[in-house]
């Protein structure tokens, strides 16, 4: 008597699933038949069982080998992020710093530094940066930092920085004086500086002429020019002027030659500063700080643009 026992169950069912198998295909002329014996699919189920415990065996080997560089590269990433952002912190400090100074040296002069910080002269087509909502926090504050820097020195060109005449005399200075042909106290709105008739005068800063005529109110032939921000500077008794109204000039621009026209007793240039029309004390102005004199001089040939697109 036989017995049925469970492995002779199993070499059944292995023989059921490698049992000959009979293929058909159509070769063009007629039907053919193939048989595929056990051993060929045995054979190809191997091969097979190979080539996907191969391919997860090399997936498993990448993927353990990929995990140490794809770590060291997230630190490496987030190091030059944190070094990045220490950057960006020093230089908004350094711009702030630099924007206090400045804004000391303006106070030094009666001056408002607020009034310098009003925008002229720009431009540029408009181009929205991703909207403006995912701008890093760091970055916006640092351009802020820039920009209140970048306005205040651009409106130091218009403050009157320079001797508007060399090697001369000072022979009077503002404020209340004797006035020279009456002979009693009048209010003096400028000062003056004597030297030889024909001394060439320059201009104290950047700004446009708005007069370059004779004045019948005691100044003789005079220039004026309006340098923004509420603030003029005058030249008087001039012999001749070099400029015309409307004329742009830049500091150290040859403006005018002394003379002695008008209510004058020799040849010296009468000279003034007005602030929102007022006459101030031009002495302080003519003694600002090398530090603000750095400033225009690194500003006064800066030009402000944008690119202009083809349409």
């Amino acid at each position: 008597m036989l017995t049925k026992t469970i492995n002779a169950g199993w070499g059944n069912k292995f023989r059921k699933l490698f049992r000959p198998r009979d293929i058909f295909f159509h070769d063009g002329a007629a039907l053919r038949r193939v048989r595929v014996g056990a051993g060929v699919q045995i054979s190809a189920a191997l091969v097979a069982t190979m080539t996907l415990s191969w391919s997860a065996f090399a997936a498993a080997q990448l993927a353990t080998a990929d995990a140490a560089p794809q770590s060291a590269d997230v630190a490496r990433m987030e190091q030059e992020v944190r070094a990045m952002q220490a950057d960006v912190a020093a230089i908004k400090e350094a711009a702030q710093k630099r924007f206090q100074i400045t804004a000391s040296e303006v106070r030094g002069l009666g001056l408002d530094p607020a009034r310098l910080q009003t925008q002229d002269g720009v431009g540029g087509p408009y181009e929205a940066i991703d909207g403006g909502q995912t701008a890093d926090p760091n970055f916006k504050a640092l351009f802020m930092s820039w920009k209140q820097l970048d306005s205040l020195e651009q409106g130091t060109i218009a403050i009157p920085s320079l001797e508007p005449v060399k090697g001369t005399r000072f022979t009077s200075g503002y404020g209340v004086r004797s006035d020279p042909f009456k002979g009693r106290a009048a209010m003096h709105a400028g000062i003056d500086l004597a030297g030889p008739m024909g001394t060439p005068i320059y201009a104290t800063a950047d700004g446009t002429v708005g007069r370059a005529e004779w004045n019948n109110g005691g100044y003789g032939n005079l220039v004026e020019i309006d340098h923004g921000r509420g603030i003029q500077t005058r030249y008087g008794h001039l012999s001749k002027s070099m400029v015309s109204a409307g004329q742009r000039v830049k500091r150290g621009d040859l403006i005018a030659l002394m003379g002695s026209t008008g209510r004058s007793t020799g040849s010296h240039l009468h000279y003034e500063v007005r602030i929102d029309g007022k006459a101030v004390n031009p002495i302080p102005f003519m003694q600002s700080s090398d530090y603000l004199q750095s400033v225009q001089r690194r500003v006064s040939d800066v030009a402000i643009g944008g690119p202009v697109k083809a349409e």
